[in-house]
């Protein structure tokens, strides 16, 4: 018997689908689902400001002058405190740091949408599917069990 026929008789071919990787489970899933959070109602005060300021000389009103540096301030707050929390989030496997990109080169199964950065992409991915995939290493994560 040759090397090929017994390899066929001990393992015989099957049509069962290719092995499918599960996602690992994050360590720390309320802590970067806060930092999430921070990252995107940061951008919606930012986005808030500059509405505010182009619509500050149009109405002259100083409410509006008000809000938009109440904005202002939310938007340096929430941002100051996503940077704070997110210095501690590693990924588990690389120990990349994952809320914050750095010259690194990115792993090729890195998850992008095309106008946004990887962090922005990461952010939305945490988000609305409670998963993501680490922009260094490429493994993929999921927040809860």
């Amino acid at each position: 018997m040759s090397t090929a026929e017994t390899i066929t008789v001990l393992q015989p071919k099957t049509n069962s689908p290719p092995r499918v990787r599960r996602s690992h489970s994050f360590h720390r899933p309320w802590h970067l689902w806060c930092v999430c959070m921070l990252l995107a109602l940061s951008f919606i005060a930012f986005c808030a400001f500059v509405a505010l300021a182009v619509a500050l000389p149009l109405t002259g009103s100083r409410t509006v002058g008000i809000a938009s540096l109440a904005s202002l301030a939310l938007f340096v707050g929430m941002r100051l405190g996503a940077f704070v929390l997110a210095g501690r989030l590693h990924c588990g496997l690389c120990h990349g740091t994952i809320m914050s990109e750095k010259a690194c080169r990115k792993h090729v199964e890195a998850v992008r949408i095309k106008p946004l950065s990887y962090l922005a992409t990461t952010v939305l991915s945490v988000l609305f599917t409670f998963s993501f995939r680490c922009m260094y290493c490429g493994t993929r994560f999921r927040l809860w069990k």
